[in-house]
Order: structure tokens, then sequence, then C-alpha cells
């Protein structure tokens, strides 16, 4: 009888901070059958941002650490710091790489933002890393049609998050309630390691 192949969905972001739109949309591809599980790699720095916008890789590894545990994903995701091992700065193709071995035996899925798929060619070695997937995914990231080219196809039905991290930093340098729009126990870290320093 033939099995049907687990996969594991590789979600990758600088999670600066992880925020409740970032815990949504694993769980939803989770039980939506896009995948067996959802890693969450925190990117230490993107090629496309500047570092002294990013709060130290350790902290944001912590803080995705705590917003899984607080969301009750514990079953379904994990956390992963591959890229900090990585020469800077690091790139999703040898990040892939690394990760595929370390869950070999599970098919490999790439979760992007719909915002990333313009760019998605001139990533690092993207035709490769394409091939070396079982499926790339995409959330929108706002209400608009998207358009997708035929290399992936997008997480129907998806929930749309009216925010985003840069707009929680603002807010939390201004001293302004995140309530309800990160988990609580982020929140509590950033206030006891950061303050108002974001």
């Amino acid at each position: 009888m033939k099995t049907t192949p687990r996969r594991v969905i590789f979600y990758f972001g600088s999670f600066n901070p992880p925020h409740n739109g970032h815990m949504a949309i694993g769980r939803y591809a989770v039980e939506h059958g896009y995948g067996h599980s959802v890693v969450y790699v925190v990117s230490p720095q993107s090629p496309f941002k500047d570092r002294d916008m990013l709060a130290p890789e350790g902290e944001r590894l912590k803080m995705v650490e705590l917003a899984i545990a607080e969301c009750r994903m514990c079953s379904m995701a994990t956390v992963s710091d591959v890229e900090f091992h990585l020469p800077r700065p690091s790139y999703t193709y040898d990040a892939v790489s690394l990760l595929r071995r370390e869950y070999a035996g599970y098919e490999p899925v790439l979760m992007i933002g719909s915002d990333n798929v313009a760019a998605f060619d001139r990533w690092h070695r993207a035709e490769e890393l394409k091939a070396s997937l079982a499926d790339i995914i995409v959330y929108p990231r706002g209400d608009e049609a998207v358009m997708l080219p035929s290399w992936c196809r997008l997480i129907e039905g998806a929930p749309l998050f009216d925010i985003s991290s840069t707009e929680l930093r603002r807010m939390l340098s201004a001293g302004e309630d995140v309530g309800g729009l990160m988990p609580r126990s982020v929140c509590d870290y950033i206030a006891r390691h950061r303050g108002s320093t974001y």
C-alpha cells in the first residue's frame, strides 16, 4: 500500500517580533493539510533588510519559542536557529539544504508571503531552491487578488491580518498597547529585555 509522504513547512522570517499573525498562518497551513508540521526559521540577517533594525537573534528565537508554547502549537510547530550558523548574510537556499538533511524523510515545503513572490527569482540560487522543494506555498499579505506564477500556489482561504512587525515595533517604541496583536508572553519578554527601545 502506498503511503503519503509527510511534509514539513519551512517558514522563514525575522520575527522581529513574532506576532499573532505569524502563529495563525503557521497553524492554518498545518490544519488545512499543506504540511504535517511547521518550522519557524529565524533569520539573523536578511540580505534585503538593515541589520540595525533587528533585535538580537537569540532574543527573537526565544520569543518565537514563547509564542509557540502560548499558542499551544508545540505538537505542530518548532523553531530553528539553522541560519545562525551560516555565513552572513545567510541565504534561504543554504538553510534549506541543511534543513532537508535534518528533516530527511520529509518532503520540504517553503512558505512565503505574497510580497516575496515578485522578487523570488532574484534570490540566491533561486532555480535550484525551487527544484529542491516539494512545494512552495504562498500566504496573502493583503486583500487584493494575488496572481501567482506556476511554481507556487496560494494557501486558499488563509486568514488575513492587518498587522506587521514594523508597525508593532513602532507601537512598542511609542508605548502603545499591543495587547491582542502579540502573545502575552512575548509582550512580557520584550518589556523585561528591551523596554521601549525596540
